[in-house]
This record gives C-alpha cells, sequence and structure tokens, in this order.
C-alpha cells in the first residue's frame, strides 16, 4: 500500500492515468491501422511509406509506455498487458477473416506473415507485463514515496499527457486548415505546393 502523507497525491494519480491511457490509445491506434489488412496495388511503393510513419509512431508511443512503467506511475503496468493483448486480438481476427482475393489481382498489406510477428511480439509484451506485474505486487507492499518524489512524477506524467495528448489534437487542428491556408499575418499554415495555388486567408 503507498504510504505518502503529501498535497500532492489528489493530482498525481488522475494525472498518470490520463498519461497513461493517452498513450495506450496511440498504442491501439497504431496496432489497428499497421495490422489491418488494405489493398495497396495502387500506391505509392505500395504504401510503405506510410507504414514506416504508422511503425515510427507505434514506437514512439511505446517509449512513452516504457518511460512511465520505470517512472511506476500508477496503471503503466496494466497498459502494458494491454498492449500486448491488442495485436493479439487484432492479428488473430484477421488471420481468421484476411481478406480474399479470389482473382488474384489485389495487393494487401500486411501478409499474413507480418501479422503472425507482430502477434509474437504481443506475446513478449503480454508475458512481460504479466511478470512486471507480480514482482511489482511484492515490491509495492512497502513502497514509500516522499512529497518530492510525488510532486516529480505528477509533473513528468503532465508532461507525457501533454505530449500524446495536446501534440495530437494540435495537429488534427492544422489538419483541418484548408489547403494552402495562411494566417493574417503571412504565416503559412497549410501546405502549398506550387505558386499558382490559390491562398485562403484564415483567422
Amino acid at each position: 500500500m503507498l504510504r505518502s502523507n503529501t498535497r500532492w497525491l489528489w493530482l498525481y494519480f488522475p494525472m498518470s492515468w490520463i498519461a497513461v491511457g493517452g498513450v495506450l490509445l496511440h498504442i491501439v491506434f497504431y496496432d489497428w491501422t499497421l495490422l489491418t489488412p488494405k489493398d495497396v496495388g495502387g500506391t505509392l511503393f505500395g504504401g510503405a511509406m506510410s507504414t514506416q510513419l504508422f511503425l515510427s509512431g507505434w514506437a514512439v508511443a511505446t517509449l512513452g509506455l516504457i518511460v512511465a512503467i520505470l517512472l511506476r506511475l500508477p496503471g503503466s503496468i496494466l497498459a502494458w498487458i494491454t498492449a500486448g493483448l491488442v495485436p493479439l486480438c487484432i492479428g488473430g481476427w484477421w488471420q481468421l477473416n484476411y481478406p480474399d482475393d479470389a482473382n488474384g489481382n489485389l495487393l494487401y498489406s500486411p501478409v499474413q506473415a507480418d501479422i503472425t510477428i507482430a502477434m509474437l511480439i504481443g506475446a513478449a509484451i503480454l508475458a512481460s507485463g504479466l511478470y512486471a506485474r507480480s514482482r511489482a505486487k511484492t515490491a509495492s507492499r512497502n513502497a514509500s514515496l516522499s512529497g518530492l518524489k510525488i510532486f516529480g512524477k505528477t509533473v513528468a506524467a503532465a508532461t507525457l499527457s501533454a505530449f500524446f495528448i495536446a501534440v495530437p489534437l494540435t495537429f488534427l487542428k492544422q489538419q483541418a486548415l484548408p489547403y494552402c491556408a495562411f494566417s493574417k499575418e503571412g504565416q503559412q499554415l497549410s501546405v502549398c505546393l506550387s505558386k499558382e495555388d490559390v491562398h485562403t486567408i484564415v483567422e
């Protein structure tokens, strides 16, 4: 049982769960995106560029969850176990329901072998999470945190929340802007590919 008399305790637990939940949502999103078979026959490089982008996002989110575990934030090990279960469930579903191209004209990505590899990675994450959970139960019996440590962990959780929640929201807001948008001050806010593009001024 956690023993600590600190005024930051009321903020520590909700901030930790928000941070861990935000990171886990990213992992679930990338798992679903990466493991769902899509026809990439007409895409550039067979969709490899977008796959690399999503893999990078998955790696960053996984690193964020590892940081949460190292900080021993509440809920981090449970999130790690869930992060192992998700690819097993999604991968198992698509192994059973992989699209059948009867005419052989479509190119799907990922292939079933890639899904199998992702499931093995998920199994390894799940096993390590269950092991960490058993160790954490033993260590938490006599756990005690000072007010300074609670404050530091609260700040770290707030930083994770800002990165994995505020940054994506800002990116989505920018994505909703019109093509070739500029602010009143002349700052370019969205993509413009040529001088002939019609500039849109936004508030």
